[in-house]
């Protein structure tokens, strides 16, 4: 029996030994009850571990393959002749899908944004988690009259293909739209994307390379650090608090690690719905600035301010192009629409559209021309303006309720965004109250999943307070807290 390693392959010992042992076995080169050589012998003649051949052996026994008995050894029980006679000519081997995935995709990541996304409206769950607009405050009216118009005078063009980089009129009225956040610039320095998320995935696939530094603010947004990591990059947090990032720990880890990107939220942040201060603002812009080190600014939430002033992006503080900014319409108007925008140097976007258009050539055509006529005709403002009012109830009642009946619950009010960042008690432990609050029909993301690594569990909690109805926030509350008093019961007991 003629077995062959490849030792410099990316498929490990074992599979690549019970892989060649199999097609033995199918084509007829060891027949039933052929008796294959001891762990002990094939280890030495292969050169191998001999719990290498034992784990090969022990997946070829679970496919009902191989068979052992004491003082007989190891022998072949499957019936190739049997088989062979009731299956048809044509017969075509099963195909391992799970041998052939590629090394990065074998990471075994959480699927908690696939979770996310997969809420149902008509679930008898209360959901926190999510970071989702309300859908009862969908702009519906102006879009029905907004497409009814297109489909009535532009019906070529909205079936149409798009630039990669964007509808122009479309990026026009981006560029408007960043002057009101005090960013002045061309529409050659605007790409639109299918989301914030895709832009992370663009810039991060045209500048990251395997082993890459990235700084984090610690903790933030778990798809971000999913995507950094899945492409081989070194995520290293950086604390912050109530101003933002520490940047004396920051510039400390760039002279230690030589970063290639910075990468924050700096309004209201994902997930611990801080704002970074203006004078936290203008001290990154210098410590990218000294150190040439540029920023990943991701901006979904800057227009949801419910207190106080509004506050510049880092992009508007940015006289040297060092902040690739990112932002999106999915927090504001609807996620499903699934369009946002980068704002980058004119080189920068050619090089990201070469990227694009090898992925999905550009975004949704019918979606960038209705956005752009929600642009043009003034809804925007409108629309801005009452989801801000309505948020605020929201945000004031879970914040009210949250202090009226969750005693021990410590969390600071934000001032605008979509989340509550909260610290349950030491005692109680977090996995134990999120199974119980499932079962009791609400659910949040522990805080664990905003770390690298899922590593840190310090009792936080997010909850979102934009997307369930004003009683359902009730509700919901009630039934966290009905839950948090359940197991501390069972804990002290």
């Amino acid at each position: 029996m003629r077995i062959n390693i490849k030792k410099n392959s990316n498929v490990a010992f074992y599979i690549q030994i019970k892989n060649q042992i199999k097609d033995m076995i199918y084509s007829r080169q060891t027949p039933k009850n052929y008796v294959l050589p001891s762990e002990r012998d094939l280890a030495k003649k292969l050169d191998v571990n001999r719990s290498t051949i034992v784990r090969a052996y022990q997946e070829l026994k679970a496919e009902g393959l191989i068979a052992s008995d004491i003082g007989r050894g190891t022998y072949v029980i499957y019936n190739n002749a049997a088989v062979e006679n009731t299956k048809p000519r044509n017969f075509v081997k099963s195909l391992f899908w799970h041998e052939m995935y590629s090394e990065s995709s074998k990471k075994n990541y959480d699927d908690i944004i696939s979770k996310i996304m997969n809420i149902d409206g008509n679930n008898r769950i209360i959901s926190f988690a999510g970071g989702i607009p309300a859908p009862e405050l969908f702009p519906r009216e102006e879009f029905e009259k907004i497409q009814i118009e297109l489909l009535k005078s532009k019906v070529e063009n909205i079936f149409s293909h798009s630039p990669v980089t964007g509808d122009k009129l479309l990026k026009k009225e981006i560029k408007h739209l960043m002057l009101n956040r005090g960013v002045r610039i061309p529409t050659k320095e605007v790409m639109v994307t299918s989301g914030s998320q895709q832009g992370i995935d663009l810039i991060v696939r045209t500048f990251i390379n395997v082993n890459d530094v990235i700084l984090i603010e610690e903790p933030t947004f778990f798809g971000a650090i999913q995507l950094f990591e899945s492409l081989g990059a070194k995520v290293v947090g950086v604390p912050t608090d109530e101003y933002g990032v520490r940047i004396d720990i920051l510039e400390y880890l760039i002279n230690k690690l030589n970063p290639k990107f910075i990468y924050t939220i700096p309004n209201f942040q994902n997930p611990t719905g801080v704002s970074m201060s203006i004078e936290r603002r203008y001290e990154l812009i210098g410590i990218s600035k000294k150190y040439s080190i540029p920023i990943i600014e991701d901006d979904p939430y800057g227009e949801l301010r419910y207190d106080g002033r509004q506050l510049p992006p880092l992009k508007a503080l940015d006289k040297h192009n060092y902040v690739l900014y990112l932002s999106t319409f999915s927090k504001v108007i609807s996620l499903g629409l699934r369009v946002g925008w980068i704002i980058a140097p004119e080189g920068v976007i050619n090089k990201l559209s070469m990227l694009k258009q090898l992925t999905d050539l550009h975004v949704n055509t019918l979606s960038q021309h209705i956005i752009c006529e929600f642009l043009k005709q003034g809804y925007y403002e409108k629309h801005l303006e009452r989801i801000r009012k309505q948020y605020l109830l929201k945000r004031d009642i879970m914040t009210n309720e949250l202090k009226r009946n969750f005693e021990g619950f410590k969390f600071e009010n934000p001032k605008g965004g979509f989340y509550i960042w909260g610290k349950l008690p030491n005692r109680v432990d977090l996995n134990t109250l999120f199974k119980k609050s499932i079962k009791n029909g609400v659910d949040f993301v522990p805080g664990n999943f905003f770390y690298k690594n899922n590593e840190k569990n310090d009792n936080f909690i997010r909850l979102n307070f934009t997307y369930p109805k004003k009683d359902e926030i009730i509700i919901g509350i009630k039934r966290l807290m009905d839950s948090f008093d359940e197991i501390k019961s069972i804990s002290n007991d």
